[in-house]
């Protein structure tokens, strides 16, 4: 998981974090499959599992220096991931009577994700509000995949079906590259 297109010894995300992440989301996206998920939804549970367990690396650390490491890695993921769902995905719910109240939420949700992250940025690593910071997104961030892998995309993939959500997997996946190669 490189966001900028960099070497593995520019990364400053060790290989072990990355191999950790790609895991979880590699079993996420098995359980998307379970559900009845494909394309995006199960693209974006796969995801999920991979930015949770960079989560949870930098929450069980109050080392300054591992969090400057990976926050920039977990910003550009949680960013590019988010606008990349904007911009996407749930443009097409609005097409979808059943599916515009999901459009509504999502949108506040990723506002408040935005401002979790520009407080976050805004401070010094070894800030002691730092650590609650981190928390709360932390726990904005699982119940919003909880949310969305248990109504959302169910929902979704049941109305949209599997063509529509493998061709919105296609177009997420342009953009997101898009958006990461542009992360600051």
């Amino acid at each position: 998981m490189q966001p900028h297109g960099g070497t593995d010894e520019e990364d400053p995300m060790n290989r072990t974090e990355e191999v950790a992440s790609k895991a979880a989301g590699a079993m996420k996206a098995v359980k998307a499959t379970v559900k009845g998920l494909s394309g995006v939804f199960k693209q974006l549970t796969r995801e999920h599992g991979e930015i949770a367990a960079l989560l949870m690396r930098v929450k069980l650390t109050s080392d300054p220096q591992i969090r400057r490491d990976m926050y920039p890695t977990i910003r550009s993921e949680l960013l590019s991931h988010e606008r990349g769902e904007l911009l996407e995905v749930y443009p097409v719910f609005v097409q979808y009577g059943e599916l515009e109240g999901i459009v509504r939420a999502h949108e506040q949700e990723a506002g408040q994700l935005e401002q979790i992250l520009s407080e976050l940025s805004s401070m010094a690593y070894d800030d002691r509000a730092w650590a609650p910071t981190f928390g709360r997104l932390m726990e904005m961030f699982a119940q919003h995949t909880r949310t969305e892998e248990s109504d959302y995309f169910p929902k979704a993939n049941r109305i949209l079906g599997n063509d529509v959500a493998d061709r919105m997997r296609e177009s997420y996946e342009r953009t997101r590259a898009d958006l990461r190669r542009r992360s600051p």
